[in-house]
């Protein structure tokens, strides 16, 4: 399944970056906007590497011969009616959390009229070390724009189910290894991993025990024989 970074982890990279922006901004401004932009495409590029870790798929000459094959999911999935809602619910949030982006520009404005000034008098009683000044602004700038940030998004977004799913579109196969999904991922089988059948709306999902906000579903008319070819691969059930 998709590995990501502990959210602990996640905070401490936050909070150091914040560090190196507001040092960078304050030692070399000059640099500052080329030197975030080369941060963030290396940090999406990273983060990527790790979603995708053990994603790619083997040579099908080390898989053998599918146990279950499904060419046909979106035929499966006519019968989920609870799907388009779902997908329309993963959007709105994907929306929101993109709108929450322009909301940075007021708080620009906010800090830049009253936070920052108030920031730089408190300072400048006990320096006057520019470099030093505008650390503590610029860090005081970003650690303000992320602390808003979050809390927006809790507002927004407590008591609902951030969880998100993936499906097949094309189709997928299902091997003693692991399952090939629209013939580009590849799930692999470990202890980590484990299926709920739903055959009420028509498909298997296979679920992390580590990560439960990732779930990868298997359309297919065909449920309690994917569970069984499941099984048989030494996927075991989810114990609710």
């Amino acid at each position: 399944m998709m590995s990501q970074p502990p959210r602990k982890i996640m905070w401490v990279i936050q909070a150091l970056s914040m560090i190196l922006f507001a040092l960078v901004s304050a030692v070399v401004p000059q640099w500052a906007f080329a030197f975030f932009l080369l941060y963030f495409i290396v940090f999406m590029a990273v983060m990527f590497k790790l979603t995708s870790k053990g994603m790619k798929p083997p040579p099908k000459s080390e898989l053998g011969s599918p146990v279950f094959k499904e060419s046909n999911p979106v035929n499966a999935m006519m019968y989920d009616k609870y799907l388009n809602a779902e997908l329309k619910k993963q959007m709105t949030m994907m929306m929101l959390n993109f709108m929450l982006l322009f909301f940075v520009f007021i708080l620009w404005s906010i800090y830049q009229g009253y936070i920052g000034p108030l920031i730089v008098s408190i300072i400048g009683e006990y320096t006057e070390n520019e470099v030093v000044m505008r650390f503590i602004y610029f860090l005081g700038m970003y650690a303000f724009f992320f602390g808003v940030m979050q809390g927006l998004r809790f507002l927004l977004f407590r008591g609902s189910d951030m969880q998100t799913f993936l499906f097949a579109r094309i189709g997928f196969e299902v091997y003693r290894k692991g399952v090939m999904i629209d013939n580009r991922q590849f799930i692999t089988f470990n202890e980590d991993v484990c299926f709920e059948p739903n055959p009420d709306r028509k498909f298997v999902e296979l679920r992390s025990r580590s990560n439960k906000n990732m779930k990868i579903r298997l359309y297919t008319l065909e449920t309690g024989k994917l569970a069984d070819k499941l099984g048989e691969a030494g996927v075991s059930e989810c114990q609710v």
